[in-house]
């Protein structure tokens, strides 16, 4: 636990920051794999405009990486409490976002200019943004709650 406690927050800030520094990367020049394969990575044209949820899991994502910063910063306990509400809400949000995407039935059910139910990434078969996203947030989660549990025993 003693490792968690010191290694924790890095983890989160490191999860959060990559995938803020990813998002922007994919609003601004699009799939960086396809990007690289191509020799194209900054060309402005090839961005990927996010659907309305992928906005909103932006937003989310921004604090948790201010958060975590003034965090390690500071060396305070208390960011935990505010970065597993944000983790906690943008989890189920990216499940109902996940859904969309395999779950036919439900396909259209939320007014999406720019769904993402059709995904323009997809690695390796099933790996989208959305379901990145929930990975991100689940990990985030994970740690936060085990960086809890070890501030509870001290």
């Amino acid at each position: 636990m003693n490792r968690i406690k010191k290694y924790g927050m890095r983890i989160i800030f490191i999860q959060a920051l990559v995938a803020t520094a990813w998002s922007l990367y994919y609003g601004r020049y699009g799939d960086p794999i396809a990007n690289i394969q191509s020799w194209d990575i900054f060309n402005p044209a090839n961005a990927m405009d996010p659907c309305l949820w992928c906005w909103y899991a932006r937003i989310c994502m921004y604090p948790v990486v201010l958060l975590s910063a003034v965090w390690l910063w500071k060396k305070t306990r208390d960011a935990i409490d505010y970065i597993i509400p944000f983790a906690i809400v943008w989890i189920l949000v990216e499940i109902y976002q996940v859904a969309q995407l395999y779950l036919p039935q439900i396909r259209g059910v939320c007014a999406i200019e720019n769904p993402c139910f059709i995904p323009k990434v997809n690695y390796f078969g099933r790996l989208t943004i959305p379901l990145m996203c929930l990975v991100a947030f689940l990990v985030i989660l994970f740690v936060a709650l085990l960086i809890k549990k070890a501030n509870k025993s001290q």
